[in-house]
């Protein structure tokens, strides 16, 4: 029996990894593709032939990603992950790709495996921030009818009762007109969801938003924060609202500059990406390739918070109203885009809005 069981176990092997639904691959010491497994040659469209032998960073949609994850999996000697990868071209209707590295038992080996995931976890994520946007109008439209009439009421009370008192017991009624107004401020921000204002959607420079919103950003709040502007300059104009788009990327990089602290440093991207594409409510498929990204050198988002950021009144920050992210949210989804939110793998958190071209909207 035991002479039979290395046998035994190398079909069982060969079987369990034949039976996955992603691409394995061999990666040799010089980052040649060596061997296939499971539905390597089905998922890249090529034969065992055409694959074995070659670079891996010839590796079709993914090469140039994977071949940066294989070396730094070697250089530490750790697996390495991935997550939603561009597959540049798509192929089919794969148009993402979960990269996982491995190093194998032969000194300089590495295990590629490949999941294709055809964008799903996107659309679910863009499921999210429209369900958050739409929820932000019905509640906010309640809450400023019900509190705004009473607290005009309050305030002139407050400047009444303060105007027979001496300079010593005015405190107490200059503290409620303070409170008062704050609360009013926050009034203010929820009648912006529930009255917007018919927007003008048109082609804007993505690059004079952000130029000016990082002036604005070094000029007030973040007077202290290192920025580290990466701008792909041949970018194409996006679809979309100048002003809005001004207030999306301020409420971005001021969460970021607060959640990070005093230390804050602000990286922020712009890039296009090939083969992100999306079907709309009419079911027509569109593309969104301008990606822009805010990653912070924070502490990242707690787990618990992850699928709720982009909902009204959800915050990780002490005092915060919870309705910045949940306006960028609802703002980004009125120019057909998306914006999501993670952990980056080197620390701090990644917001990543994504936006269409102007050029491919119809007149």
């Amino acid at each position: 029996m035991s002479s039979k069981q290395p046998h035994l176990d190398a079909d069982l092997s060969h079987e369990v990894l034949h039976s996955l639904y992603q691409a394995i691959l061999l990666i040799s010491p010089d980052n040649t593709i060596t061997a296939l497994f499971a539905h390597s040659e089905a998922i890249f469209e090529q034969s065992r032939e055409s694959l074995i032998g070659s670079p891996v960073s010839t590796l079709r949609g993914v090469g140039y990603a994977a071949i940066d994850l294989i070396e730094r999996s070697r250089s530490e000697g750790t697996p390495l992950n991935s997550y939603d990868v561009a597959c540049l071209p798509p192929i089919g209707d794969i148009e993402l790709m979960d990269l996982h590295a491995h190093p194998h038992s032969v000194a300089g080996e590495i295990l590629l495996s490949v999941q294709p995931r055809r964008i799903t976890a996107f659309l679910e994520k863009k499921d999210e921030m429209e369900a958050a946007a739409r929820s932000v109008s019905g509640l906010a439209s309640m809450l400023a009818h019900e509190i705004k009439n009473p607290l005009s009421g309050i305030r002139g009370a407050a400047q009444l009762m303060g105007r027979a008192l001496d300079d010593q017991s005015i405190r107490l009624p200059q503290l409620i007109c303070k409170e008062v107004d704050r609360i009013k401020s926050l009034v203010d921000e929820l009648e912006t969801f529930s009255n917007p204002s018919e927007q003008i959607l048109d082609a804007v420079n993505i690059h004079e938003v952000l130029d000016h919103v990082l002036n604005v950003t070094v000029a007030g709040f973040g007077a202290k924060t290192t920025i580290r502007p990466r701008f792909d300059p041949s970018l194409p104009a996006v679809h979309g609202n100048y002003d809005r788009l001004i207030q999306i990327f301020l409420n971005l990089i001021k969460n970021a500059v607060e959640a990070a602290g005093p230390e804050a440093d602000i990286t922020v991207t712009t890039a296009y990406r090939h083969g992100i594409w999306f079907k709309g409510y009419t079911g027509a498929r569109y593309r969104l390739p301008i990606e822009i990204t805010v990653h912070d050198n924070g502490p990242g988002i707690p787990d618990e918070l992850k699928s709720h950021l982009f909902d009204p009144f959800v915050s990780g920050k002490e005092g915060g109203t919870g309705l910045g992210l949940a306006l960028v949210a609802r703002f980004v989804s009125e120019m057909g885009g998306t914006v999501t939110c993670d952990n980056h793998a080197k620390g701090g958190a990644v917001f990543k809005v994504q936006l269409m071209l102007h050029e491919d909207v119809q007149p």
